[in-house]
């Protein structure tokens, strides 16, 4: 009897986009939801670390400059400038 192990969603090839605006933290969370990806997966599939992603999500990292700025872009929580 073989067992067959899920596969979770490639984190990497995820970038989100919202529809003209930037994303809330809301809307990422349940975009990456949708598609099966905690937003530990996601940050280590990124090469970020799960509590520098986690403050940006969450509103503490001001997410303006350096790798919080980059987070946040990648997350759709920032419009291309």
């Amino acid at each position: 009897m073989s067992v067959t192990k899920s596969k979770k969603p490639n984190a990497t090839s995820i970038r989100l986009q919202g529809k003209g605006s930037p994303l809330s933290a809301a809307e990422v969370k349940t975009q990456l939801m949708e598609r099966g990806i905690t937003l530990k997966d996601w940050a280590l599939g990124n090469g970020y670390a799960y509590d520098t992603v986690s403050c940006v999500v969450r509103g503490v990292h001001r997410a303006t400059y350096g790798v919080g700025h980059r987070i946040a872009m990648q997350l759709g929580m920032k419009e291309d400038a």
